[in-house]
């Protein structure tokens, strides 16, 4: 039975790693024992011969137990270290999330925040655009009346059109500002509905009811849409009838980004590519005192702080049109 197990044992790939260090082939050395000096005594019934051989085989196997003793330490040991290593480990991933989670917390309030003045500044800028050229021109009207010089007839229907304009203007901003729903979304039909239920032209309007239903920020689309429309009927000669054609769609893509296409567009004069090129500059305009491409510049900073895009398209002789992107 003792020369079954310390043959077993030497048959483990394992075994040599808990061998004493001082004896590491006394395995081999007690089965050898075991074959020449012990098993030939048993047989033979020579019991006396065999305490030597068997005190050698007894010492070396109490020295291969507090070897493998001390090896079970030292794994058990490691273990331990391994598993608090772990731990730490563990803990320290979390405190690395959640260290990564409030920088990206922290980034995008910051992102946000900055949008949100750059969505106010763009806003506060194309009203004051819409209302201040309009005011300008009343303020011309009346420097003509000094109690000896009557206006003429045109310049009295402009200055009643311009009144009519700067009241539609902020009759369309109560009204949004005033709402019982909520003030800052709402579905772009009700938008263009308002636009087109105020305006004094006929405006062409093509819309799928899935890109009606889109909710939108009321009052920045409310301005941005009354502004385009009216650049677009300013653009129009003076001989030929206005053509305003307002046109929105879903534009769905293949990694699951939506967005709203939105064009206002018209039959104006158009602009050649070095005026196109011109049109987002601040003060830049066709006719002389209309500051539309002030009202343009801002236009696409404000749909820009909403995460948009605003390009124009236009041809001479032919028109101009305005297209806005907006992420849904």
């Amino acid at each position: 039975m003792l020369r079954f197990n310390l043959k077993s044992l030497a048959a483990l790939d394992y075994a040599r790693a808990f061998m004493p260090p001082q004896d590491p082939n006394g395995l081999e050395r007690s089965i050898r024992l075991l074959d020449t000096s012990v098993l030939p005594q048993i047989l033979s019934k020579n019991f006396n011969d065999l305490m030597r051989p068997m005190t050698l085989i007894d010492l070396y196997l109490g020295g291969l137990l507090g070897a493998t003793l001390d090896h079970n330490q030292t794994i058990t040991a490691t273990t331990h270290i391994e598993t608090e290593a772990a731990g730490n480990r563990l803990v320290l991933f979390a405190a690395l999330s959640v260290l990564i989670s409030s920088a990206i917390a922290i980034y995008q309030h910051a992102r946000n925040k900055s949008r949100e003045d750059q969505h106010i500044r763009s806003f506060s800028l194309l009203f004051a655009h819409m209302t201040r050229t309009r005011v300008a021109a009343l303020r011309l009207f009346l420097s003509y009346i000094d109690g000896t010089m009557r206006p003429s007839p045109e310049m009295t229907e402009a200055a009643r059109t311009t009144i009519l304009e700067l009241d539609s203007i902020n009759e369309g901003l109560m009204q949004i500002g005033h709402r019982r729903s909520d003030a800052r979304s709402t579905r772009l039909g009700e938008v263009v509905d308002e636009i087109v239920r105020t305006s004094k032209h006929c405006l062409n309007v093509q819309a799928s009811d899935d890109a009606f239903a889109i909710r939108v920020p009321a009052a920045q689309f409310h301005l941005l849409i009354d502004e385009l429309v009216r650049n677009g009927i300013s653009a129009v000669p003076c001989d030929r009838q206005p053509q305003i054609t307002i046109t929105a769609s879903i534009k769905r893509h293949f990694m699951g980004a939506t967005q709203l296409i939105l064009t206002v567009g018209d039959n104006g004069a158009g602009m050649s590519p070095d005026l196109l090129a011109k049109a987002r500059e601040p003060f830049f305009s066709t006719k002389a005192g209309a500051h539309v491409g002030l009202g343009l510049t801002n236009s696409v900073e404000l749909i820009k702080s909403m995460g948009g895009r605003l390009k124009i398209l236009s041809t001479p002789s032919v028109g101009t049109e305005v297209r806005i992107t907006y992420p849904i």
